[in-house]
């Protein structure tokens, strides 16, 4: 049955517009509307602020209320909020205000964000109808299907421009060919990121006004642009350059605004003074081993289940609820110097505690149903849990600290402790641990790894999952030394397909012709199911490296194989900034001659460095097993 959807929200000459799609015409009806608008004043004389803004046309309601101040929340102060449907009356107490040096809080997120949450309209969701100036929204149920509209999804992938559709995936390498393709479609969301952005808009302005709205903070899927959008109240006109963390702020700030807790950047939490000693020892992140290099066979991989966020909806952490000086009811932790208080759930476990359950949901969803739309979902949801924990420590966070990011990193690695230990007394071997994920040896059948997960979730409290069992799975050197990589490995699965991490074949700013390569050398070795087999395949997986080299060498190849994509580091970071970034912008395509790495712009190089992409492959050499290593 065709639905009416609340596409987008945005502020136009201070009115507010609700974007109405039509499943069924396809079409985007633009309606004004009325919602109301929240300000909220600290000052020495609430009073006489809140009479003078009751004299103001078109603000509705002016009260003073009790507020709790940050770092800790323990104090409270009044603060004068007030009401209007005017964005234009609202905008315009700001702007006065602030020129009367009055303090303005809580003016995180955007006010519309805020006007959103309080009236309970979500975007994203199904309009059952339109009533009294403003759109009456379904509640929202995850099980859901999304709105069908036809977008466009641009990316920049080894040197080619990557479009995907509702049609499919389309590859351009001339800009002016994917803007002839967006032009030719009638498209109503485009998502990219800025870089890319950018250049089309170079190009041809005219592509701004074929597609309804542009949403330019990357090229993820519509699903969940439309699940973060959801989440946080956060319309699509306001995600243009939103991030992840940004994101997570939004929800924490709307769970403080219903706690009564002022959000405002100007309060910190102050990192006691510690000497070196006591630094070194509680300020080292999650666990990381140093693994072996080599083959092992028989590995079955642990992960536990959104470990960060369980640790802080588990022990209440948050910015304000560790080490807070007036506590009554307090944990002491005892592998940590920190404490957490009690008294009260903090705000970051009370933003994150649904999103965990939520991502659940969406993980079995989508292993039952088979939908992409779940899994796109599910990954929407994860990256807000990822962020929850990097927030924690981030200097300009609203709600988090140090000592709070410290508290969770220490339980991290007392919980892989007893993990580990664990499952060494059972008789097996753990040979890497990576933050969250286990990887334990002497696995001889995949229905043991269920039996390891209950031995892990009995020993530590906290929920996993069996992630993969490898037939075989191989952790290679790192480039430039004997010891073994932390973030690198491969291995054959028991379905016969690869699990692949780290190394240079899924690198974003690999040449595909490495990329190739060292993919059809790990395909040589995915053939050898047993330890006797591998002996041949690990002599073919080399032979592939040396064909490649050979090829190079009588100049066997195409050009655009050679392409690197790059994208900016930080540009303030360069001493010197390298030509290509001088001369060219963002996303780089970039190629080796013996001038060094220049912007591809030629059909044609007689100068190629081809010694620098023999180093490429030797390095993709360096990953894969040897001889040696089997004996």
């Amino acid at each position: 049955m065709p639905r009416l959807w609340l596409l987008d929200v945005f502020i136009k000459n201070g009115e507010t517009i609700f974007s109405l799609y039509d499943e069924n015409t396809k079409s985007i009806e633009e309606r004004v509307g009325k919602i109301d608008f929240y300000g909220y004043i600290e000052a020495s004389n609430p009073t006489t602020i809140a009479k003078e803004l009751e004299h103001i046309e078109d603000v509705e309601d002016v009260h003073i209320e009790r507020w709790r101040k940050p770092p800790f929340y323990t104090n409270s102060i009044d603060i004068v909020v007030f009401k209007t449907k005017n964005f234009n009356i609202y905008r315009d107490i700001i702007r006065i205000g602030v020129s009367k040096e009055l303090k303005f809080v809580n003016t995180f997120p955007h006010p519309l964000v805020e006007a959103l949450y309080k009236t309970g309209i979500q975007p994203l969701t199904i309009v059952v109808e339109w009533r009294k100036d403003k759109p009456l929204t379904s509640d929202w149920k995850p099980d859901r299907i999304d709105p069908e509209v036809e977008y466009i999804a641009v990316d920049f992938q080894n040197g080619f421009y990557v479009a995907e559709t509702s049609k499919g995936i389309e590859k351009f390498w001339y800009i002016e060919d994917l803007i002839r393709y967006i032009e030719s479609n009638k498209f109503l969301i485009g998502f990219t990121n800025p870089y890319i952005y950018t250049q089309i808009m170079n190009f041809d302005l005219r592509v701004a006004k074929t597609v309804y709205r542009w949403i330019t903070s990357g090229s993820h899927h519509p699903f969940e642009y439309f699940e973060w959008s959801r989440l946080s109240y956060t319309p699509l006109n306001l995600m243009k350059n939103i991030t992840i963390g940004k994101i997570l702020t939004t929800i924490e700030a709307l769970i403080a605004r219903d706690k009564k807790y002022i959000v405002d950047r100007s309060y910190g939490r102050v990192e006691p003074w510690r000497n070196i000693g006591r630094l070194i020892l509680h300020d080292r992140g999650g666990v990381v081993y140093q693994p072996k290099p080599g083959l092992y066979w028989g590995i079955c991989q642990i992960d536990f289940r959104s470990l960060y966020p369980s640790i802080i909806v588990k022990y209440n952490i948050s910015g304000e609820t560790v080490d807070k000086p007036l506590c009554s009811r307090s944990l002491k932790l005892t592998w940590c110097e920190h404490s957490v208080c009690l008294d009260e759930e903090g705000v970051v476990p009370m933003s994150i505690k649904k999103l965990i359950e939520l991502k659940d949901l969406y993980e079995d969803k989508a292993r039952e149903v088979g939908d992409k739309l779940f899994d796109y979902r599910r990954r929407a949801v994860k990256w807000i849990l990822v962020a929850s924990f990097g927030y924690l420590g981030y200097r300009n966070a609203l709600l988090g600290s140090v000592m709070a990011h410290e508290t969770v990193t220490s339980t991290s690695r007392e919980i892989l402790r007893k993990a580990r230990v664990a499952i060494e007394k059972k008789g097996y071997r753990v040979i890497h641990a990576m933050v969250d994920s286990l990887f334990i040896e002497g696995v001889e059948d995949p229905c043991e790894c269920k039996y390891i997960k209950n031995i892990v979730e009995e020993t530590t409290g906290f929920k996993a999952k069996v992630e993969a069992y490898f037939l075989w799975l191989y952790i290679p050197k790192l480039l430039n030394s004997d010891r073994g990589a932390s973030n690198k490995y491969y291995g054959l699965l028991q379905n016969g397909k690869a699990k692949i991490k780290g190394i240079l074949a899924v690198r974003k700013d690999t040449p595909p012709i490495i990329k190739k390569a060292q993919l059809e050398a790990i395909e040589k070795l995915l053939k050898a199911y047993k330890r006797e087999e591998f002996i041949q395949s690990i002599k073919e997986a080399h032979n592939i490296i040396n064909n490649y080299i050979e090829k190079l060498k009588q100049n066997n190849y195409n050009l655009r194989d050679l392409v690197i994509t790059r994208y900016p580091s930080v540009r303030e970071n360069y001493r010197k900034p390298p030509k290509y970034i001088r001369e060219s912008l963002p996303p780089y395509r970039l190629i080796y001659t013996k001038k060094g790495l220049i912007v591809f712009k030629d059909p044609t190089y007689s100068d190629i460095d081809i010694n620098k992409y023999v180093d490429f492959l030797e390095k993709a050499r360096k990953e894969l097993p040897t001889e040696k290593e089997l004996q």
